[in-house]
């Protein structure tokens, strides 16, 4: 069984998620409590608020770390952090496992070619996610500028807090059902922090939960059903 590494903090919410799902998982599969090693390298927050998530040094150096305590693969509990994914992933002792390549995966298995992608406005406004998902044949598109604002502050104000508000969940599924008029056939949760809002069960278009998905493939991936 692989240990898993997890570049966690950012924000703690979604990091806790994705030690819980995996362990509970496992115990949801198994029925015993001999899941997998995770180890979590936990960083400050704010700092990579303050760099727009693009110190790559800084990640390198915490995939090192965590390989050095053990860990055999990597993941991110973070989509914004998947900006440095191509510069770092190549330069790393360990595999980092993406979590644009494993939504891709999951929206190619629903025969969908157009989503809309929802998450900070650094991951909406920059274009590493769109491109990401253009390598698998997967067009992208992005709410307004305004909407992107809203999101943004659900996120940052309430969400990484895990403060969940109907009113909050009322916007963001106008801005899905403009994404849908649009012609997305699915919409991506492009920040770990919005499964905490928004279900399947809120809308009929399709959702696809990059947390649940992410973890998901982690666990697959540590228990030997995958490769990475």
């Amino acid at each position: 069984m692989k240990r898993i590494g997890i570049l966690g903090g950012l924000g703690p919410e979604s990091t806790a998620v994705y030690y819980e799902y995996i362990t509970r998982e496992y115990y949801r599969r198994y029925r015993n409590y001999a899941y997998p090693e995770i180890i979590i390298y936990s960083f400050s927050f704010q700092e990579f608020i303050d760099a727009g998530y693009e110190a790559s040094g800084k990640v390198k150096m915490a995939i090192e770390n965590l390989h050095k305590a053990g860990a055999d693969f990597v993941i991110a509990a973070c989509n914004s952090l998947h900006i440095v994914f191509e510069e770092v992933s190549g330069n790393i002792s360990i595999p980092w496992l993406s979590i644009i390549d494993a939504a891709a995966q999951e929206i190619k298995t629903k025969n969908i070619k157009k989503v809309g992608l929802l998450g900070t406005i650094f991951t909406m406004n920059k274009d590493f996610y769109r491109k990401g998902l253009a390598r698998h044949n997967i067009e992208t598109i992005i709410p307004s500028g305004e909407d992107r604002v809203k999101i943004n502050n659900i996120i940052y104000k309430e969400l990484v807090l895990n403060e969940i508000r109907d009113d909050s969940r009322q916007i963001i599924l106008e801005i899905i059902r403009k994404l849908s008029r649009r012609g997305a056939e699915g919409v991506v949760l492009g920040c770990t922090e919005l499964p905490f809002l928004i279900r399947q069960k809120d809308t009929s278009v399709k959702v696809f939960d990059t947390t649940t998905i992410h973890t998901r493939k982690a666990l697959q991936i540590a228990l030997g059903e995958e490769e990475i």
